[in-house]
């Protein structure tokens, strides 16, 4: 079997907690301290589409870049698209959108000379 992984975004108020994206599902991980660093499932598989709100229309998940100067908040890049999230702190971790859905070759010039 064979594991591909999109991205981790690291759960606000939960250290050590990961959800790792795959294709349109995800799984919510903890990853405990020292050697070796043994990882353990909190939640999932789940799909990305029922469970993330702020993601409807977006059939997987390519890559996840924080955005720098705001705590909780990722650009999700999917195909050509992104779109801009806030996960609250809190359970459950209301996901919502900032901005977007936009074109990355539009809205992004510096990635411009990408294929």
């Amino acid at each position: 079997m064979t594991v591909r992984i999109s991205a981790a975004v690291p759960v606000p108020d939960q250290q050590a907690q990961y959800w790792i994206l795959s294709g349109d599902q995800y799984v919510r991980i903890h990853i405990a301290d020292g050697e070796p660093h043994q990882d353990t499932v909190v939640s999932g598989p789940g799909s990305i589409a029922k469970d993330w709100p702020s993601l409807a229309g977006i059939d997987h998940v390519d890559a996840v870049v924080p955005v720098p100067d705001q705590p909780s908040q990722y650009w999700i890049l999917s195909g050509d698209q992104y779109v801009r999230i806030h996960i609250a702190d809190g359970e459950p971790h209301q996901d919502t959108v900032v901005s977007g859905p936009g074109s990355i070759a539009k809205d992004w010039p510096s990635l411009s000379g990408l294929r």
